[in-house]
């Protein structure tokens, strides 16, 4: 019984009609979201760490390109994803499916262990970009439209 008004309670909480930034709520919101996928790039790599499944050795043979695959997908995920639902309508209603969230958090997260297969350095240059663009997305539309009420 508990569980299901806890449930039911969380998805009031964190239900909504339409994903806007500009709005406190929602800027705290994708805050804490950015510090959840944090902890789970944290446990993540201690999962993959403690089992000794990757090595260090050998050292990708290409550092530009074990630099891109880290920093672009991180992009691409990171900002890309809350620039196209502050900005775009048919973005915002996916963001609001259950299925579509799991996808992204499935493919955001796979990307990062998959990079680990790749080189362990590619998935935290991963891990640090994608939280970085997270962050500053999400400061960039909140504290923009703050600017622009105060300008009005």
């Amino acid at each position: 019984m508990f569980s299901s008004m806890a449930l039911q309670t969380a998805r009031q909480m964190f239900s909504v009609d339409s994903v806007d930034f500009t709005e406190t709520r929602m800027f705290l919101l994708g805050s804490v979201q950015a510090v959840l996928t944090a902890i789970l790039f944290g446990l993540i790599f201690f999962l993959v760490a403690a089992t000794r499944i990757v090595t260090l050795e050998p050292a990708p043979e290409s550092a530009i390109l074990s630099i891109l695959l880290g920093v672009v997908p991180a992009v691409v995920f990171g900002a890309g994803l809350p620039y196209l639902v502050q900005r775009r309508e048919y973005f915002n209603r996916l963001n609001n499916s259950v299925p579509a969230r799991a996808v992204i958090t499935s493919v955001t997260l796979g990307t990062y262990v998959g990079l680990f297969f790749y080189h362990p350095a590619t998935s935290l240059i991963y891990a640090v970009v994608y939280l970085l663009s997270r962050i500053v997305i999400l400061v960039g539309i909140y504290g923009g439209s703050r600017i622009k009420a105060r300008l009005a």
